[in-house]
């Protein structure tokens, strides 16, 4: 009987001052995430407009195993970092979780780009003229990744309203870009138009993140592998076969040489630190 509810308005107005940018973190996110295919059927000519738009979707699904990874991360990587967010070296945890997530989400690019010979019977042959789009989608997908773990000290340090901020300028970038050059270029705009916005996203965030929250990430390894990824994508380009299944397997081997040398450089990583 001498239960009664109250209402503690210091805590309510603080729960709302975090939570209501994160709002407008996800409207705005989802105008990054869905605007293009939306969109590019009211830009084109009727007559070409289903046809792109079906394209687009179709070769945007070849992407998804990046998405499933990036989403499969954040179920897992969210709690945890509040979990730490107190321990004395939680910013080498931040900084160790971002690099291998970067390292295994660019053996993600390099297996689905160099087995697109394969991955391209998932669509229908009419689809397939559209599989040049694919390699910019995974690389928009992995720079939302790397935005994700470059940006989670903005819900760490309670400063939501950077999060709003810059999914704002990625809203923007994507809008901008589609309404002047998709009726133009089609759909190849609109993969540029993600690329576009979650590149500048993920600079944006690193380069904020360095100044409320600054964590020592090992950029000379990151780009390294970068490097090494790009090179190899280069090869598999520019060295030809008649034969299908020789180029299936031989950028099986250039993938395969990846993981080597990702073993080596995470060996020599932990060797050091023991």
């Amino acid at each position: 009987r001498k239960f009664r509810f109250e209402i503690d308005f210091a805590l309510w107005k603080d729960i709302i001052m975090y939570a209501l940018p994160l709002v407008i973190v996800g409207l705005a996110g989802m105008i990054n995430e869905t605007f293009d295919r939306i969109v590019l059927k009211y830009l084109l000519p009727e007559d070409i407009a289903q046809a792109s738009q079906g394209i687009y979707g179709a070769c945007y699904k070849i992407s998804i195993l990046m998405t499933i990874f990036i989403q499969a991360y954040r179920y897992a990587a969210e709690p945890f970092f509040f979990k730490v967010f107190k321990d004395t070296d939680a910013k080498n945890v931040y900084a160790q979780s971002t690099d291998v997530f970067i390292a295994f989400g660019l053996f993600i690019w390099l297996i689905t780009v160099l087995n697109l010979p394969v991955l391209q019977y998932f669509i229908g042959p009419s689809y397939r003229v559209g599989l040049n789009v694919v390699p910019i989608l995974l690389t928009a997908n992995l720079c939302l990744g790397i935005y994700f773990n470059l940006s989670f000290w903005y819900k760490l340090t309670g400063k939501t309203q950077y999060g709003a901020y810059l999914t704002l300028v990625g809203a923007v970038i994507t809008l901008i870009i589609n309404f002047m050059f998709v009726p133009r270029y089609s759909y190849l705009a609109s993969a540029w138009a993600t690329l576009a916005a979650y590149f500048t996203m993920m600079l944006l965030a690193y380069f904020l993140g360095q100044h409320y929250y600054k964590v020592n990430y090992p950029i000379k390894r990151i780009l390294s592998n970068t490097f090494v990824v790009v090179i190899l994508y280069i090869l598999s380009n520019v060295i030809f076969f008649q034969s299908t299944l020789l180029k299936i397997v031989f950028n099986n081997l250039l993938i395969l040489l990846f993981v080597l040398y990702l073993i080596k450089q995470y060996r020599i990583s932990i060797n050091k630190k023991i």
